[in-house]
């Protein structure tokens, strides 16, 4: 488990909180049938990406209710740059592989978006 009052700790659970809304907008998103799926999925990827996160943090889940007009390609992308951000020397393999995993998200999201308006 890391020490509460890092600033890894803090930018951590800045991602995870950014992957539940994701998570979140993902689920309730009305497009079209196709994107929809592919939607969900990436919501059930940032979901368990939150997971593991809060996981290794040692700390409960994170509700929080969608909202209106949610940005899911924006906060993917606040999501990989705050992944990012992370020092090298605190970087572990867990985080290297949740920040290619958010990476790809983002990538899957933009993919997405001739196909429904996020």
């Amino acid at each position: 488990m890391i020490i509460p009052e890092t600033q890894v700790v803090r930018l951590l659970r800045k991602t995870a909180n950014l992957l539940n809304s994701v998570a979140e907008a993902a689920w309730v998103a009305d497009t079209r049938s196709l994107a929809r799926w592919e939607l969900h999925r990436i919501g059930t990827d940032a979901f368990l990406a939150q997971r593991d996160i809060l996981d290794m943090l040692g700390q409960p889940g994170v509700v929080a209710a969608p909202e209106v007009d949610f940005d899911i390609a924006a906060a993917l992308d606040q999501a990989a740059q705050t992944m990012a951000t992370i020092p090298e020397e605190f970087q572990t393999l867990v985080t290297q592989r949740l920040q290619g995993q958010i990476a790809s998200l983002a990538e899957r999201v933009i993919a997405l978006r001739h196909a429904i308006q996020l």
